[in-house]
């Protein structure tokens, strides 16, 4: 429940945050390129007197206007859904992660290091067959002096029985 809580106010800071950015952007982008302010409604109301009397696209940039204000909608919602798979405690640790990667090339590629691996004895690794074979030697040893042991009172039984 408390997962579900926190992912519903990520979603919601994240969906603010990046509401508050695309629109910020999309205005200057609109503004500039078309002198189209998406946030005045005297800009809407001066397309919708457009069409009602009669206006026809002819122009490619016309085009390129329609399809901007088309994708603004999904273009918003992939973004949110982007930003909402970000991972943000990389973010917020670059700064750390960046001068910590800097020092050690810094300070790290000039002096001489020595690096020891495989500090053990020198003998030759066992391939896997002999590995394989020494564990069931082992786990067949206390089934040995089990079976052993039934035979032993199996024979005794019989040889009981024989007797009498």
């Amino acid at each position: 429940m408390i997962k579900k809580i926190f992912k519903f106010l990520k979603a919601l800071v994240v969906g603010s945050i990046w509401t508050v950015i695309f629109v910020y952007i999309a205005e200057n982008i609109m503004i500039y390129l078309w002198n189209f302010d998406i946030l005045n409604t005297r800009d809407w109301q001066i397309i919708n007197t457009f069409w009602e009397s009669g206006g026809k696209i002819k122009a490619g940039k016309d085009y390129i206007f329609i399809i901007m204000l088309l994708a603004l909608i999904p273009l918003w919602f992939w973004g949110w859904k982007y930003f909402y798979h970000v991972d943000f405690i990389k973010i917020l640790l670059f700064p750390i992660t960046w001068y910590n990667n800097r020092m050690i090339k810094k300070y790290g590629e000039s002096t001489k290091r020595i690096v020891l691996k495989n500090m053990g004895t020198t003998k030759t690794k066992p391939n896997m067959e002999e590995i394989i074979e020494k564990r069931l030697k082992e786990s067949a040893k206390p089934r040995e002096k089990e079976t052993g042991k039934i035979r032993q009172s199996i024979h005794d039984k019989i040889s009981a029985s024989e007797q009498k």
